[in-house]
């Protein structure tokens, strides 16, 4: 890949990301979409100095108010802009955004060009970041959907059940369990950038980095372009196992429960929760 430099180091960062995620197959066309939000701090030394002439855009209002994002800064992609070109056409692939107004709104601050918006799942990336950010501490920044193959033939080959999605992933590679122990939480099929997606997303949320909006793709809460990237890869990586496993008429054997606990155990230290999915005794729980 060639090398790629940008005023902007968090486009800098983000754009080859974004390329990665075209190139996996993930993010097809205009498929898809990605957030990032941004060190306030960093990002406005970032603009005063690369940016001093520009003026941000006058407040536009949102769908839904987001009081704790109030005066954060979002660098995303675009509505109806290819992953592909992000490399190429940055400024028009991907927006910076602050919210204003208590949260009641937000303005381009830079940008979105040729006259483009935030992408059209703009309130569910705002719901998915006022709930990871108080869940996560703040820790959380970086949040991406993509429409990864395997693990979308999945929601047509199993009950949509978040627990029998997350076992299942889990005794298909002992790793899984380590590094989305928070499990992956099914969404029912919905509508794409509707408000009635947004929250039924948003109740899951608070239990997992991992959503699966079902026959439609993943989303996916994390620290760094790279950690949502490992995040994304593990779980599909995984779905293809699970999905040859069906194929071949289903499994003769697997992980047991009790090495999952013996897993969670010995790399307790590397997780971000406790396994939403089994008790204390080693048994796979029910909650």
């Amino acid at each position: 890949m060639p090398e790629f430099t940008h005023a902007i180091s968090f486009v800098e960062e983000a754009a080859p990301f974004v390329q990665l995620c075209w190139d996996m197959g993930w993010n097809e066309a205009n498929g898809g979409n990605f957030s990032w939000r941004l060190p306030t701090d960093e990002i406005e030394a970032i603009l005063r100095r690369r940016f001093p002439k520009a003026r941000p855009t006058d407040p536009l209002p949102l769908d839904q108010a987001q009081p704790s994002l109030d005066g954060d800064y979002f660098l995303m992609t675009g509505s109806g802009q290819f992953f592909r070109h992000a490399l190429a056409h940055p400024d028009e692939v991907f927006g910076i955004i602050q919210i204003v107004d208590g949260g009641t709104a937000y303005r381009t601050v830079w940008g979105f060009a040729m006259g483009g918006r935030p992408t059209s799942e703009f309130a569910t990336h705002l719901v998915g970041h006022a709930i990871r950010k108080e869940v996560s501490g703040g820790r959380e920044r970086v949040i991406l959907h993509c429409h990864v193959p395997e693990f979308i033939a999945l929601s047509f080959l199993m009950p949509l059940d978040s627990r029998e999605l997350s076992m299942a992933l889990w005794q298909k590679m002992p790793e899984c369990i380590v590094i989305f122990p928070d499990g992956v939480r099914v969404v029912p099929p919905l509508l794409p950038g509707t408000v009635s997606i947004a929250e039924a997303s948003a109740v899951e949320l608070r239990n997992s980095r991992i959503i699966s909006w079902s026959h439609h793709g993943i989303f996916a809460s994390e620290e760094s372009p790279d950690k949502v990237f490992a995040l994304v890869e593990t779980i599909e990586k995984a779905s293809a196992i699970q999905r040859r496993v069906l194929s071949a008429g289903g499994p003769q054997r697997g992980i047991e429960p009790s090495l999952l606990r013996e897993l969670c155990d010995k790399f307790g230290h590397m997780m971000v929760s406790e396994p939403a999915f089994l008790d204390q005794d080693g048994g796979d729980g029910k909650s």
